[in-house]
């Protein structure tokens, strides 16, 4: 960037305040937002003392440098009882579209470590009217430990049989993806002490919905891929704000909601759950739905469906904006997942949400509406219907939970969810992500595991009148 022209009214640096030297250590990340004048954010993350400072973010537009000092949201947070349960200063700063080479000023933050190493941050490389060539989607990715005994066989074996570390390694060294959608579920740690991998920070019951867990679940072994590319986040039902949980919707929304929060104000918010939203990528647009409290119950919750039918008219509403475009639709709990399968009969997941569409407008989602991306489901599946209008489900549950076994796809081909036939099954038990490829204007489905290589099937999706997969 040192060829390129200073622009005249790009603010001036700010050193970091005087302290005790280089300390603690932060963490950045790119974030796709629903700004109004924007979709791209930097978030940062600091432990470092004095607290309360923001570093300065150096970023190139129409051939010129610019600088922006990132916005506090919010400062360290104890409890009333003296945990620090996040002991980070947050900072934002929107990035305009268009902008390269974003770089956070090393002269400008106290930390000792910042994340990622050389400083510098993935921002969009498609242009304004065009889509990411490559999106990557995990979920459902940390370590299940749910009891507080080192051992149990219920607790996932995080040192040797939980593999999100290489799994981003791989997916950010091999795919390369240009965006990477997470569909929800970032700390699985419930009883941190029952971990074979605890530390400091993360190893007691009163902290697992701490900063230290979101670091240790998330945040380290992600690294790769937060440095390769701009995140969404979705939320999912480890989220929320209340229990049985252990209640992370107060992190989720300090730092991953596109509206963050200070301190634990979930807990105080009116709705605990937040209506449907737009982000846009260029001419692909995601819908954010909060499913992060719908019932699981295999009838449907009527007092839940009659509020997500107002919330899927909002959905359908927004996909209007642009009819034209690819909308993907982002729920944490699937809209048809299948579950379990035998000759006669498939169980499927998600009656109340499933019941919701019904219940809107429309009868069903927008017709520009192209594919539903979910979790939830520990384990990866793509269906789609026979000769049908509804967006064929694609579940990615399988990025580092302990897995569930899918289904036998030769026993869910042929059979009814959700009033409708099943054309194509595609269901793996085991870890990875998936890849959808922008190719010659038509999205190509992979799945890959841990080390990067895609599994059969690739499957090309038809956005038409039918929507459906061609799979060979």
């Amino acid at each position: 960037m040192s060829g390129l022209a200073q622009s005249a009214p790009s603010p001036v640096a700010q050193p970091a305040p005087p302290g005790a030297g280089k300390n603690g250590e932060a963490w950045a990340w790119t974030q796709l937002v629903n700004g109004t004048s924007h979709t791209t954010e930097v978030r940062f993350a600091t432990t470092e003392k004095p607290a309360g400072h923001c570093p300065t973010l150096q970023y190139s537009l129409g051939g010129q440098v610019q600088t922006a000092v990132l916005r506090k949201v919010s400062d360290p947070y104890v409890t009333g009882g003296g945990l620090q349960q996040f002991p980070t200063t947050f900072c934002l700063a929107p990035v305009p579209d268009g902008a390269r080479n974003a770089l956070i000023e090393p002269t400008t933050t106290n930390a000792a470590t910042v994340y990622p190493g050389n400083l510098q941050l993935p921002l969009p490389e498609w242009p304004v009217n065009g889509r990411p060539r490559r999106v990557a989607v995990i979920g459902d990715a940390g370590c299940e430990v749910t009891s507080p005994t080192v051992g149990a066989p219920q607790n996932q074996d995080c040192q040797k049989d939980w593999p999100l570390e290489p799994l981003s390694a791989h997916a950010a060294a091999q795919s390369r993806p240009d965006l990477v959608v997470h569909v929800g579920d970032y700390v699985y740690r419930e009883a941190p002490e029952g971990a074979n991998d605890a530390t400091p920070g993360c190893d007691t019951q009163g902290q697992a919905a701490d900063w230290a867990c979101l670091v240790k679940d998330f945040l380290r072994p992600s690294q790769a891929l937060l440095a390769e590319a701009p995140f969404i986040f979705a939320r999912g039902n480890h989220e929320v704000c209340t229990p049985p949980k252990v209640g992370r919707g107060a992190e989720w929304f300090r730092y991953f909601a596109t509206v963050p929060r200070k301190n634990n104000e979930c807990f105080t918010v009116p709705q605990t759950q937040v209506e449907p939203m737009q982000i846009n990528a260029g001419t692909l647009h995601f819908i954010l739905f909060d499913s992060s409290s719908a019932s699981e119950s295999s009838q449907p919750n009527k007092t839940q469906a009659a509020q997500y039918a107002k919330w899927f008219d909002e959905v359908n509403a927004l996909a209007a904006n642009h009819p034209t475009h690819d909308y993907f639709l982002i729920t944490h709990k699937p809209l048809w997942t299948v579950t379990r399968a035998s000759s006669q009969a498939v169980t499927w997941k998600n009656p109340t949400l499933a019941e919701a569409v019904k219940q809107t407008a429309m009868g069903s989602l927008a017709a520009n509406i192209d594919l539903v991306l979910s979790g939830h489901v520990h384990s990866y599946q793509m269906l789609d219907f026979l000769n049908s209008p509804r967006p064929p489900q694609v579940t990615v549950g399988s990025s580092g939970a302990t897995l569930d076994t899918p289904p036998d796809d030769t026993k869910v081909v042929g059979k009814t969810v959700d009033g409708e036939t099943v054309q194509h099954s595609v269901s793996r038990g085991v870890h990875g992500y998936a890849l959808l490829r922008d190719t010659a204007g038509q999205w190509n489905l992979t799945f890959h595991g841990v080390s990067g290589q895609a599994w059969p099937l690739d499957c090309l999706l038809s956005t038409g009148s039918t929507k459906e997969f061609t799979c060979k």
